[in-house]
């Protein structure tokens, strides 16, 4: 049998040995180049096409800041915030501030129990996010924007 990998833009299997990916034209060996930094630049502009997710950590993030982020203040989106996965951190922020604000109105007896159902929902799906989270840095699947730093006028 053959040994695949997966494009890191779309997703589909080339060889092993593969140069550049047969489906899109992403060179494989330019991702070496790539930087987190420059993925994120790309993302605030709104340069998305720009921007390849990978599981391959690049240079200038280390997998270790990542995981204590994610481990200590994951449950506020912080190591989405840093990596430059905007839309997840602001949702992981939001249902951090629900988990903070129901606890205090909870142990005030303040919630109706509908109303706690549904913040409990919100909690539970906050946890399993940052769980999920926690597992995929430490297995390497946890995925980071790159881009490949253009410098204009070269």
């Amino acid at each position: 049998m053959f040994n695949y990998k997966k494009c890191p833009r779309c997703g589909e299997k080339n060889l092993r040995n593969a140069v550049k990916c047969s489906y899109c034209g992403l060179i494989f060996e330019r991702l070496k180049w790539a930087t987190n930094s420059a993925g994120k630049k790309m993302l605030i502009k709104g340069k998305k096409n720009n921007v390849v997710y990978t599981t391959v950590m690049p240079s200038d993030l280390k997998r270790y800041k990542v995981l204590l982020m994610c481990i200590f203040l994951g449950l506020w989106g912080a190591h989405c915030f840093y990596v430059g996965r905007y839309k997840k951190a602001i949702t992981m922020l939001c249902f951090g501030i629900v988990f903070i604000i129901s606890g205090i109105l909870s142990i005030n007896g303040l919630i109706p129990v509908s109303i706690g159902t549904l913040i409990y929902l919100i909690v539970g799906a906050l946890g399993i996010m940052w769980i999920f989270d926690i597992v995929n840095i430490c297995i390497g699947r946890f995925k980071v924007p790159v881009s490949i730093e253009v410098v204009e006028g070269k």
